[in-house]
């Protein structure tokens, strides 16, 4: 892959970050897939230079980057004004992939770049897998003078768990955090909605209920467009109740430790509190 600047974005568990910046007209770099790190590797493997003579700049992160970390979870959050020939790639520790993706609604043009770039979430992206050293990477191409603010959350996995694909070319979250399985669903009944009932002491949900069903037929027939905007309409649902969103964060661990059903429920949650 040629690039004019290249960024990584290392996080590490406990929530301290570097960013390495590399610079050239031509500079050419790979992602290994299928090794672990030798002494000649620099300080962004699995990420590897091939051109020659080429210096790393490294700093720490500035205000604009967040980073929470909770027990093999790490939330990260950035804001972006790159110009176009950049390649953004945020690394995360051993054994953590990226599990939810959320592009921000509004991003935010710096002052003195009106008219220079345009604000405007990122296409399509990728995320790279090293099976062997247990590391993953998102990336962002940049093509244009662009503005815009990500935000991700990744958990820790087991070695059994770790992706054994080496990439994923994704134009939008759904594209990575709705596995397969999810799709089998025949749709979320009241049974499914007893763990929102019990922390809520609430009887009717049906409005809930009804939401997440119009996003997974939304998804089945393949309109993920769509399936965004009734995510949306899910939002005002859940996040306009205070407890409820109060509770989501306990809410959404303990559908994450059951079955196919309450997972994709999870995962809507967990976008929409993201």
């Amino acid at each position: 892959m040629f690039t004019k600047f290249l960024l990584i974005q290392k996080l590490e568990q406990d929530g301290n970050a570097k960013f390495h910046l590399i610079k050239s007209d031509y500079l050419q770099w790979t992602f290994e897939n299928r090794r672990t790190q030798i002494e000649s590797d620099s300080v962004i493997f699995p990420f590897v230079v091939l051109s020659e003579d080429i210096k790393i700049q490294s700093h720490p992160p500035q205000p604009e980057t967040k980073i929470y970390v909770r027990e093999n979870e790490i939330t990260f959050a950035d804001d972006y004004a790159v110009p176009e020939g950049f390649t953004i790639g945020i690394l995360f520790p051993e054994n953590y992939i990226p599990t939810v993706l959320k592009f921000k609604d509004k991003p935010v043009i710096p002052i003195g770049l009106q008219g220079q770039f345009v604000a405007n979430a990122q296409g399509q992206f990728q995320i790279l897998y090293n099976r062997i050293a247990k590391r993953s990477a998102i990336i962002f191409n940049i093509h244009q003078n662009v503005c815009f603010g990500f935000k991700c959350i990744a958990r820790k996995v087991t070695d059994e768990n770790f992706p054994q694909n080496e990439s994923i070319t994704a134009d939008d979250f759904f594209d990575v955090i709705i596995d397969t399985e999810f799709l089998k669903i025949d749709a979320i009944t009241n049974d499914d909605l007893k763990i929102i009932n019990k922390t809520l002491e609430a009887t009717d949900l049906d409005d809930v209920k009804n939401a997440i069903n119009e996003v997974l037929l939304a998804l089945k027939s393949g309109d993920k467009k769509e399936a965004k905007s009734l995510l949306d309409k899910l939002g005002k649902y859940v996040l306009n109740g205070i407890s409820l969103t109060g509770n989501l964060t306990k809410i959404i661990d303990s559908y994450n430790e059951d079955g196919a059903p309450q997972q994709f429920i999870a995962k809507l949650l967990e976008y929409l509190n993201l």
